[in-house]
């Protein structure tokens, strides 16, 4: 179980994330947010390197890619410029910049490619010219600390992947920042610090992180004190539900999952008393209604919007309440897996007043620790643990294909008809998603380094992120 606990953090998590404490709601802006110039050119170089002599294919006015697996959060991408026929060999990127460590995945917006890395006790969150590699600006602040034991090769870095939206950016740190930033200069709107808030305090030894026996992490919040924050910190990505930004938080005064104001930062409402998992809520249309659905530690629920009121709730316990892929919905289904157990089908029903929920099927075929999945004309697709590629169908459950074997981890992204499979070995697969067989389409090697996170496409162009870069590819030249 260890080895596949240190195996799932090299992922993102999704997703799916401390410095000084903050006081209530808005905080007082910590760290330090700095603009680039063109008189700051050492900086700049050391940060980026422009590769390609002439430039990408332009992106069309409003093209992006704003958060965690795409504009709907459910791994499809709109309309893309991607060649019908894949080349033989891959594009050189046409501009790369160092990172440091984490596993967010990149965010494209307003002509920005957004990350957040970790150098030594500094987390940044980073915005790139999507055309250039230039850095334009640069948000950071101390953090220390440490994940449990069982994590530790994982690395200390952050997980969860930003999100943008009217030209805010808005990023989780794995110690518990959560923040509201100027997409335009990384100025500060607002800040939360989450286990300063909502975490009960007590006295830190050493001053600094620690981990408290096997149950808690604790980080610093304030002088001489720390707070709890979950086994490996905080990776689940934000999503957005009508102006209200949606996390997973916890804590002894919070919410499990708790929904803030995205003007000010605001508390809107907090839902349920449980542990957190790694995993990332989405916002889907399920059974008629738009709910909020979400992995946490011991179960799989939905939500209402307007209050976060509880609408059903299915048992989905995990050992380190590690559930950690992304679930996926359509229709009346709710889709889930997670390690050693099936990928699971819940099916929503209205019940009078209130719900009913039921496991229409299970498929063990498919089942994932890492990797999440996404559903095309009634039918699911992804990749196992055991690296194969799979399609099953999403009516009643059945295995239609599977086949291959390409690593461990990926998170696919749907483009027209292909899926883009980037797998931990830096390696690009195109799938035909079709129910009528197991198709290559073509492959293309995009890095030497490991790559556990999900691609960026937007218009002809691929921004990946491997273990100490940031890559910009334009398939389109």
């Amino acid at each position: 179980m260890i080895c596949r606990a240190i195996a799932c953090w090299i992922c993102t998590l999704g997703l799916l994330a401390a410095g000084p404490g903050c006081g209530q709601g808005r905080a007082a802006p910590q760290g330090n947010s700095r603009a680039s110039n063109a008189g700051s050119n050492a900086a700049q170089v050391r940060a980026s390197e422009r590769l390609a002599a002439r430039p990408a294919t332009p992106l069309e006015p409003g093209q992006s890619w704003p958060g965690w697996r795409g504009p709907g959060g459910q791994g499809v991408a709109g309309k893309t410029q991607l060649p019908e026929t894949w080349p033989e060999e891959a594009p050189s990127p046409f501009w790369r910049a160092a990172l440091g460590t984490g596993w967010s995945s990149p965010v494209v917006a307003g002509g920005r490619v957004v990350i957040t890395d970790r150098q030594d006790g500094t987390e940044r969150t980073l915005a790139f010219d999507a055309e250039t590699g230039e850095l334009v600006w640069e948000r950071t602040h101390p953090v220390d600390f440490d994940p449990h034991e069982v994590g530790a090769r994982h690395g200390n870095g952050p997980k969860s992947t930003p999100l943008v939206r009217d030209d805010r950016v808005y990023c989780l740190g794995i110690a518990g920042w959560l923040e509201c930033l100027d997409l335009k200069d990384g100025s500060v709107i607002w800040q939360v610090n989450l286990p300063a808030q909502f975490g009960a305090r007590q006295a830190l030894r050493g001053g600094r992180a620690y981990v408290n026996g096997t149950e808690n992490v604790i980080v610093p919040v304030g002088e001489g004190q720390g707070a709890p924050v979950p086994l490996f910190g905080y990776t689940g990505s934000p999503t957005f539900v009508d102006d209200l930004l949606v996390c997973s938080v916890g804590g002894a005064s919070g919410g499990t999952i708790m929904a803030f104001h995205a003007k000010t930062g605001e508390v809107a409402w907090k839902s349920l008393r449980e542990n957190v998992s790694y995993s990332s809520p989405i916002v889907a249309e399920v059974a008629g209604k738009r709910q909020i659905v979400v992995m946490t530690g011991p179960h799989v629920v939905g939500l209402d919007p307007a209050d976060g009121r509880p609408l059903w709730k299915h048992p989905f316990q995990i050992q380190y309440d590690e559930s950690i892929g992304t679930p996926v919905a359509h229709g009346e289904f709710v889709l889930f897996t997670a390690t050693s157990r099936p990928l699971t089908a819940l099916r929503i029903s209205r019940e009078g007043d209130g719900w009913r929920k039921q496991v229409a099927w299970e498929n063990l075929e498919l089942t994932s620790y890492l990797s999440s999945m996404l559903i095309h004309e009634g039918h699911v697709y992804g990749m196992n643990d055991g690296g194969e590629f799979a399609c099953v169908r999403l009516a009643d459950g059945k295995t239609v294909w599977v086949e291959g074997h390409h690593g461990y981890y990926c998170t696919p992204v749907l483009a027209g008809s292909r899926l883009l499979c980037l797998n931990e070995r830096g390696q690009l697969l195109l799938v035909a998603a079709s129910p009528e067989g197991y198709r290559e389409l073509g492959q293309s090697k995009l890095t030497d380094g490991p790559t556990w996170t999900s691609p960026a496409v937007v218009g002809s162009r691929l921004y990946i992120r491997s273990d100490k870069e940031l890559r910009a590819f334009d398939f389109g030249r």
